[in-house]
C-alpha cells in the first residue's frame, strides 16, 4: 500500500495473534467467562482498567448491589404489532433511531395487543445502551422520548436523579467507557452485550460536586436538542402555512400494494417506472401548480450554487489516533457515533475539498435508503462524509435553512424518493436532484422558516460542546491531566484587578446574592446539601469524610 503517511500510523488490516495464559483464579474473577478477546483485554489491561486503576480515584460497578444502579434490564422479545395512528397506538421507536439527532417513530405498536407494553415505555433521564450490532451507543433520554416505546435491543437503566444519569452517559461515552463495553461485548459475528455484563464495568465515584457537574452539562445538552427539534418542528409546520400547502397525509390516497395511477403519454417525463408515477407524488405536484408564486427546480442558481455528488474513491488510508473523521450516510444522523474510521490527512489532502463537511451544507442520502436529509452543524466542519451523501451547497441569496425544510418536508421526500432508480440498492443521481421543484416564495418567507432551522442548528452545535466540555474533564481527571480552562476564563474582557476602581453606588454584595438566588428554581435549590457549609471540602473531593 503506498501511502505519504509512515507506515507505523497506518490502520492494519488484520488484527495481530495474541495469546496469554490464564489462571482459574482470573477466570473466577470474570465469572468463568471463556472468551479469548475479553479475558485477553483484561491481562494486556486494554480494557479501559489500566488508566482507571492509576488514577487513584475511588470507583463503582455501573450496576449491582454496590453500583450506581441496583439493576439493568431489557424487555422480552414480543410480535410487534402495528395499528395505524395514535389514539389505539403508542409511537415506537427502534435502536437505531433512538440514538438520532432528530429520532423518528417506526410507526404506532398496539396498546391492546403488545403485551407488558409499561416495559417499553421510557422515561426521563434512562440511561440507554444498544446492546446488540453496534453496542455501546449510549442516549440520555429526555422530554422528547417520554412516553414512546422503545424496542427490546436497548438496555435501560433507570433513576430520577437526572445528575447520576448524566454523570453515567458522560461516562459511558468516554474513552473509558466506550472500551469497556466493547470488550464486555460476545459473539463473533453480531455482538451483544447483557445488563449482567454491565456489573463489570467500573466508574470513578467523583466526588458529588464534580459528578453534578458533569451531568449537568450532559442534561443541558440533551434538553438543548428538544428544544432544536421542536424548532425544526416549528419550521415545518411554518412552511405548510406560509406556502399554503396541505400536509400530504391529509390529500394523497393511500398507496396499497393494488393501486393503479393512470397517466398521460406526455406525462411519462422519459420515466417508465410505477415507482416514479406514485399518487403521493402526482398529488405533491399537482398542489404546486396551484401555488400563486413561482416554483423552480433545486438546480436552479438562484436555490444552489452546486450539487456536489461524491465520487467514490476506492482507495483509502485509515488511522487509529488523530486523522479526519469519516462518517458514513447513517453515522452523519447520530448523535456521537461508535467506531468513525479516521483518514490519514496527508494521503488525502486533495480528496478534502470535495469530501469536506462545511456549516450548513445540506447532505442527502442517495443510494440503500433514500432521501434522509441533515443540515451539516458547526461541530462537524472540516469532518468528512463517504459518497452515499450528496452535498447541497445553497446559493448566496437562498438560506440554507429554507433549503433544508423543504428537502425534509413530506413534499421534499416523495419528491426525491420518486426519482430512485435499482432493482437491489436503490440510486439517485445528481441530475435527479437537480430536477426536484422547490417553490420559492418572497424572501421574508424563505428566511422566515430558514431562520428557524439554522436556530436549530446552533443549538445542535452548543448541546455537542456541552457534552465534549463534560467527556473531556472526566477523561483528564482520570488521566490526571490538568483541565483547559474555560472559554470565559480565557475571555479578553475580563478586567485585571488593579484597574477596577470603587464604584460607590454599586448595591451590597449580599443584595446582589439575593437577586441571583430569588431567579433559582426551588427545585434547584433542593439539589443542594443541607450541610454544604460545613462539609464543603468534602462535596470538594478536597478530603474523605
Amino acid at each position: 500500500m503506498s501511502s505519504s503517511v509512515p507506515e507505523d500510523d497506518l490502520e492494519q488490516l488484520e488484527s495481530p495473534i495474541r495469546h496469554d495464559v490464564l489462571k482459574l483464579s482470573d477466570l473466577s474473577k470474570s465469572t468463568f467467562r471463556l472468551d479469548a478477546e475479553f479475558q485477553i483485554a483484561i491481562k494486556l489491561g486494554d480494557n479501559g482498567l489500566q488508566n482507571l486503576e492509576n488514577s487513584g480515584l475511588v470507583k463503582k460497578p455501573l450496576c449491582g448491589s454496590n453500583g450506581f444502579y441496583r439493576e439493568a434490564f431489557y424487555p422480552l422479545r414480543f410480535k410487534h404489532i402495528y395499528v395505524e395512528s395514535n389514539r389505539s397506538g403508542i409511537p415506537f421507536l427502534l435502536s437505531s433511531e433512538l440514538f438520532s439527532l432528530r429520532p423518528e417513530t417506526s410507526g404506532y405498536l398496539s396498546r391492546r395487543n403488545t403485551p407488558d407494553l409499561e416495559s417499553l415505555m421510557i422515561q426521563k433521564w434512562d440511561v440507554l445502551i444498544s446492546r446488540c450490532g453496534t453496542v455501546g451507543n449510549v442516549c440520555l433520554a429526555t422530554d422528547n422520548l417520554v412516553g414512546k416505546a422503545l424496542s427490546e435491543q436497548v438496555i435501560r437503566l433507570r433513576s430520577s436523579d437526572a445528575n447520576i444519569a448524566g454523570y453515567i452517559t458522560a461516562f459511558l461515552r468516554s474513552r473509558y467507557g466506550r472500551l469497556q463495553m466493547s470488550n464486555a461485548a460476545y459473539s463473533s459475528a453480531i455482538p451483544y452485550i447483557e445488563p449482567k455484563h454491565l456489573e463489570q464495568i467500573l466508574i470513578p465515584d467523583l466526588p458529588p460536586i464534580r459528578r453534578i457537574a458533569l451531568g449537568r452539562l450532559m442534561c443541558e445538552a440533551g434538553e438543548l436538542r428538544d428544544e432544536a427539534n421542536q424548532l425544526l418542528d416549528e419550521a415545518d409546520q411554518l412552511l405548510h402555512e406560509r406556502l399554503n400547502l396541505p400536509y400530504l397525509k391529509s390529500i394523497a390516497p393511500r398507496e396499497d400494494a393494488s393501486m393503479s395511477t393512470k397517466i398521460k403519454a406526455s406525462q411519462l417525463m422519459g420515466r417508465l417506472e410505477a415507482s416514479f408515477h406514485n399518487s403521493v407524488a402526482i398529488a405533491a405536484e399537482t398542489q404546486l401548480d396551484k401555488l400563486s408564486f413561482e416554483v423552480t427546480t433545486v438546480g436552479d442558481s438562484r436555490v444552489t450554487q452546486e450539487i456536489r455528488a461524491i465520487t467514490k474513491f476506492r482507495k483509502r488510508t485509515y488511522v487509529e489516533k488523530g486523522g479526519i473523521p469519516l462518517l458514513s450516510s447513517k453515522q452523519i444522523f447520530q448523535i456521537d457515533p461508535v467506531s468513525v474510521k479516521r483518514l490519514a490527512k496527508g494521503a488525502h489532502t486533495k480528496d478534502l475539498p470535495e469530501i469536506q463537511l462545511e456549516e450548513n451544507t445540506i447532505a442527502v442520502t442517495r443510494s440503500g435508503t433514500i432521501g434522509r436529509v441533515q443540515i451539516i452543524p458547526a461541530y462537524m466542519a472540516k469532518w468528512t462524509a463517504s459518497e452515499h451523501a450528496t452535498r447541497f451547497i445553497a446559493a448566496k441569496d437562498m438560506n440554507p435553512g429554507y433549503l433544508y425544510a423543504w428537502l425534509a418536508s413530506d413534499y421534499g421526500y416523495c419528491l426525491i424518493t420518486r426519482n430512485s432508480y435499482g432493482s437491489v440498492i436503490l440510486e439517485v443521481d445528481k441530475d435527479m436532484f437537480s430536477s426536484i421543484l422547490i417553490p420559492l416564495p418572497k424572501k421574508s418567507i424563505r428566511n422566515e422558516i430558514g431562520n428557524l432551522v439554522l436556530r436549530a442548528n446552533q443549538l445542535r452545535d452548543q448541546a455537542w460542546r456541552n457534552e465534549q466540555d463534560a467527556i473531556t474533564r472526566l477523561e483528564n481527571w482520570i488521566a490526571n491531566k490538568p483541565t483547559v480552562p474555560t472559554q470565559d476564563d480565557l475571555s479578553p474582557n475580563k478586567i485585571p484587578l488593579k484597574d477596577i476602581t470603587y464604584d460607590p453606588s454599586a448595591i451590597p454584595i449580599w443584595q446582589l446574592a439575593a437577586q441571583i438566588s430569588a431567579k433559582v428554581p426551588d427545585e434547584e435549590w433542593a439539589k443542594v446539601p443541607s450541610d454544604l457549609s460545613q462539609r464543603f471540602d468534602y462535596y470538594q473531593g478536597l478530603k474523605d469524610d
